[in-house]
């Protein structure tokens, strides 16, 4: 509760205005721009995930803590079958959000240029960076945003859609 205001705060800088801190911080490491990659992405997502975790845990039946100290739950008990099982359906959900959060911040991370100097990671911000900026080709273009558009709807079909399925068996109504 004491938390709670100030992530939010922090949670509303978008992390694509991170990313040049990153870049400064990660940029004379080795695989630095890598770094500064994932730490976007990870900012990226954090926020969706935690949100929806602590709202899952807010609305959480306080029937369940009685009947888990009905029946003598120890400590751990009660985590692995009760509290896990009841914020999975807000984990997933949260992970939902935020692969889409982190997609977005994985675009942005994968080209940028300090001082006239190119750096980038090979990835499909990259080619997209690569063929508008670079190339000029708006057919290339068009053929990698095909790409992360089908990359985008099969994993929600195959992988998200599946784990959201899975979820309703520890849904509760309140």
């Amino acid at each position: 509760r004491i938390l709670d205001p100030i992530f939010e705060i922090i949670a509303s800088i978008p992390a694509t205005a991170l990313f040049p801190f990153f870049v400064l911080i990660f940029i004379k490491m080795p695989f630095g721009i890598n770094l500064a990659s994932i730490f976007l992405i990870m900012t990226g997502m954090q926020w969706y995930i935690l949100f929806n975790v602590l709202s899952g845990i807010r609305t959480f039946p306080t029937d369940y803590d009685a009947v888990s100290k009905a029946f003598g739950f120890t400590k751990w008990q009660y985590i692995r079958k009760v509290l896990l099982p009841g914020i999975f359906p807000p984990l997933v959900t949260g992970s939902i959000t935020g692969w889409g959060g982190g997609w977005n911040a994985l675009i942005v991370s994968e080209y940028i240029v300090i001082n006239g100097v190119a750096y980038s990671v090979l990835g499909i911000g990259y080619l997209i960076d690569y063929a508008t900026y670079v190339k000029g080709n708006v057919f290339l273009n068009m053929f990698y945003v095909f790409i992360m558009a089908v990359t985008v709807v099969a994993l929600n079909r195959l992988f998200w859609r599946r784990m959201y399925a899975r979820t309703q068996r520890y849904a509760y109504t309140s």
